[in-house]
């Protein structure tokens, strides 16, 4: 829905680019969601049924206790002797950390005594994750990936979830035999977007056959990011977990406003609206190969969660509920679990140091190799 303050933050944009001409998609992305007076996630909780959108671990929290007991495994196969630190990447209200939190108390007191480190500029969830975790974790909060691997000391157990889709994206279209820059401008002084100029450097990564009006994307924060994490998992061991929906490949025209849990026009509510495009788990695997680190996967998030178990835990917590908050649990795996839901769309990677051999859940039909080009 289309707000007071969205109206205004839209005229300002306008304003902005009658004065200073069209600017890129991921500037328009970068506007929308961090403005510090207008951006959707400066001053909202986006998440759950009187919010935006809802992500797995909203849904039941079985999907933050396997994410727990498979971060647990990493850590032990480490064999942990000295201190760890325990990184999540846009922890939403705290909810996924809470409950793998709960597995680490009961099986893996070494992980649960670790310091967590959370990167996150909303003040407003910030506020959420404080009263959610409560006091029992040493809990810092950093505005940027660069001073949460700073402040965390020794080897790096960690989740990103739903974080990487939320990085501003640039565009690019094919016109007339080359690249060009896909812009947010005005026509008839609506916002909408224009083509700009022809790309001289040409990414490597883009499809060498383009067909005309083709739309790529590039996401050159995720790539930094995963650099960073592969360069530090290097040198200090450890393992973290992404799970995002996205391909193995360019998802070329991906880019998706969302509001009340419905899909709406990207220019219609900017401020309003989240904003999200599907991440390039091909772009992720090639910078963690070139920090010296490995990126295993990716492979469907219901797929992956069925081999390591979630399918007996359900079971388990069945036995002895009510009929109906049995059929609400049911309900709950199949959403995260089914092809039709989110179970192919949404798709899980695992950035460890580099080496060899396939990590529980990653392996193919045949067991023998990873799923996907980027492991």
């Amino acid at each position: 829905m289309t707000g007071p303050s969205s109206v205004a933050f839209a005229e300002t944009l306008r304003r902005q680019i009658r004065e200073t001409g069209p600017i890129g998609v991921d500037d328009y992305m970068a506007i929308c969601l961090g403005d510090t007076a207008h951006g959707y996630y400066r001053s909202r909780d986006p998440l759950g049924v009187d919010g935006d959108f809802t992500t797995a671990p909203e849904i039941s929290g079985l999907f933050g206790e396997m994410c727990g007991l498979y971060l647990a495994h990493m850590y032990e196969l480490a064999n942990m002797r000295n201190g760890a630190g325990v990184i999540e990447f846009g922890p939403g209200r705290g909810t996924l950390m809470r409950d793998m939190r709960h597995v680490w108390d009961r099986l893996m007191p070494g992980l649960n005594a670790a310091p967590l480190h959370l990167v996150e500029t909303s003040p407003s969830l910030r506020r959420i994750q404080r009263e959610m975790l409560g006091t029992d974790a040493v809990t810092a909060w950093h505005d940027d990936v660069e001073a949460a691997l700073a402040a965390a000391d020794g080897p790096l157990f960690g989740i990103a979830n739903e974080f990487f889709d939320a990085l501003p994206a640039a565009q690019v279209i094919h016109k007339s035999g080359a690249w060009h820059h896909r812009l947010v401008g005005l026509r008839d002084g609506e916002l909408s977007f224009v083509t700009g100029d022809a790309i001289e450097d040409v990414d490597p990564s883009l499809p060498d056959d383009p067909a005309e009006d083709m739309v790529a994307e590039l996401c050159p924060q995720a790539t930094h990011i995963v650099t960073l994490l592969g360069q530090a998992l290097a040198r200090r061991g450890g393992a973290v977990l992404i799970v995002d929906y996205g391909r193995d490949g360019n998802p070329g025209d991906s880019l998706q406003a969302v509001a009340d849990h419905r899909p709406v026009d990207l220019f219609a509510a900017p401020g309003d609206s989240d904003i999200s495009h599907w991440v390039d788990f091909a772009a992720l695997g090639t910078a963690a190969a070139q920090a010296g680190a490995r990126l295993v996967g990716p492979v469907p998030q219901g797929r992956f969660l069925m081999r390591i178990g979630l399918a007996a835990r359900a079971d388990q917590a069945a036995q002895h509920a009510a009929p109906e908050t049995r059929r609400a649990l049911l309900a709950a795996i199949d959403r995260l679990t089914s092809p039709a839901q989110m179970g192919e769309v949404f798709k899980v990677a695992l950035l460890v140091p580099a080496g060899a051999g396939t990590p529980p859940g990653f392996e193919t039909e045949t067991g023998f190799e990873n799923e996907g080009g980027a492991g």
